[in-house]
């Protein structure tokens, strides 16, 4: 007989809201955004989960907001620049624990140039200020760490 065995039992609830929005402020510059307030927690538990515990990994507030831009005339014109905010409350990392994973909030920058019709070339800088932060857990024991700063690189080529 193995260990490492999970059963459902017991009942959960979780309500909120979550908004996006998408804007396009002017030809060049747009925005995209979300925000959602999550109460998640278990209503029939057990002496391992009890009643009242939060859900696992899931954060009462988290939101983002990346804001674009992009060149209308030029040599540059249909390549573009921006910056993204991502912000995640604290988490329940483990079940029926007082064990959380704290908030944290990323910043990334963004560029593409459109070398022609079919080809773009991107850049992405992610967690620009290399925040320190905890992706996800299944226990105190388990715990997996979010992407330190790090830099990407891609070509889209349109066929």
């Amino acid at each position: 007989p193995g260990t490492d065995t999970n059963r459902a039992v017991g009942k959960a609830r979780s309500q909120g809201f979550d908004m996006q929005f998408t804007g396009q402020i002017t030809d060049a510059v747009r925005i995209i955004g979300a925000f959602a307030y999550i109460d998640a927690e278990v209503t029939k538990g057990d002496r391992t989960i009890p009643a009242g515990s939060r859900i696992l990994g899931v954060a009462k507030h988290s939101g983002s907001l990346l804001s674009v831009y992009e060149f209308q005339e030029g040599v540059l014109r249909g390549s573009d620049v921006g910056a993204a905010y991502t912000y995640v409350g604290d988490r329940s990392g483990q079940s029926g624990t007082d064990f959380e994973l704290p908030a944290y909030q990323t910043v990334d920058l963004l560029a593409h140039y459109k070398a022609s019709e079919n080809v773009t070339v991107g850049l992405n800088l992610n967690n620009i200020f290399d925040e320190k932060y905890y992706e996800r857990s299944y226990s105190n024991y388990w715990v997996a760490p979010g992407e330190p700063r790090n830099f990407t690189v891609s070509l889209t080529l349109g066929l």
